[in-house]
């Protein structure tokens, strides 16, 4: 386990909010720059992360790790990608008869929006000078009646604007002898060249709530789950999704821990118990956390 990912998560728990000097940084950038309230497109209002899109070599095994470990139910399965839902957030899993993926990553995520209207939201993107394509071939919207919208941020990352998805893709309860629950996500950490030019992207689209900006880090809220942006740990100008966490039902650090190790798999205790840092079967980070892991 990377020494320094586990010291950055760990140094989430002591971040401290800075709120008013994010506010005060955001109105003197509006002066400088001349731009008016009036002027500004009207911002998106995010609720939630609806989902992340996760791809991976071995299709089936991927699915069969979150399944059997952390009891995610299976829907809109077929030749290309599943569903897979914890609570009412999913991660779609993707490359199951594709080209190899040479690593597994994340290759976009998706905010839901509320009251959702696709043609608000394109003519919102376009005003800010932003590309905005419809979805093609949604499981959730069989008829196109209720397209998403991707566009691209500050780093060139893929976004998927959504509705909730909560009514109409979410599968209908199945028993499961998961040795745990996850409920839903947690959060997931975003490296990025500039960590303020990206946060301030996303607050002015979503009308975001941030804490803990500490001048290298901050948390973008959407509900009850979060993004943590950061600048880059290696330097890169490229953006990188490095880890993704879980909320994980009836915490137990400990018995968490002892459940992974029981499967050859790695458990990194943080020092305030909230969270358990191991890999999954692919290689990629993977963050189990209890619900009060950060605070707004």
């Amino acid at each position: 386990m990377s020494r320094n990912l586990i010291r950055l998560i760990n140094s989430m728990q002591t971040a401290k909010l800075n709120r008013r000097h994010f506010l005060g940084s955001l109105a003197l950038g509006a002066i400088a720059s001349g731009l008016h309230a009036e002027a500004a497109p009207t911002p998106l209002k995010g609720t939630a992360i609806n989902h992340i899109s996760y791809q991976s070599a071995d299709y089936d095994k991927t699915r069969d790790f979150y399944v059997d470990l952390l009891g995610f139910q299976v829907s809109d399965e077929d030749d290309k990608q599943l569903y897979l839902w914890a609570g009412n957030r999913d991660m779609v899993i993707s490359a199951k008869h594709s080209p190899p993926t040479t690593a597994p990553r994340m290759d976009h995520f998706g905010f839901t929006l509320e009251d959702y209207d696709m043609p608000t939201v394109k003519a919102s993107l376009q005003d800010r000078g932003l590309p905005a394509t419809l979805s093609q071939g949604d499981p959730h919207d069989p008829d196109g009646k209720n397209k998403t919208v991707f566009t691209r941020d500050p780093n060139g990352y893929t976004v998927q604007l959504c509705p909730s998805w909560d009514a109409t893709g979410k599968p209908a309860p199945v028993v499961s002898h998961s040795p745990m629950k996850a409920v839903g996500i947690n959060h997931f950490s975003y490296q990025c060249a500039d960590y303020k030019k990206t946060l301030d992207f996303y607050v002015q689209l979503l009308d975001a709530k941030v804490s803990s900006d500490d001048g290298k880090q901050a948390y973008l809220w959407l509900g009850d789950s979060f993004v943590w942006f950061r600048n880059s740990t290696s330097g890169s100008a490229r953006p990188l999704i490095d880890y993704f966490a879980w909320t994980v039902a009836d915490w137990n650090a400990n018995k968490v821990a002892a459940e992974l190790k029981h499967r050859s798999l790695e458990a990194q205790i943080d020092p305030n118990g909230k969270s358990v840092l191991t890999k999954d079967l692919n290689g990629y980070p993977l963050l189990l956390c209890s619900k009060d892991f950060a605070k707004k």
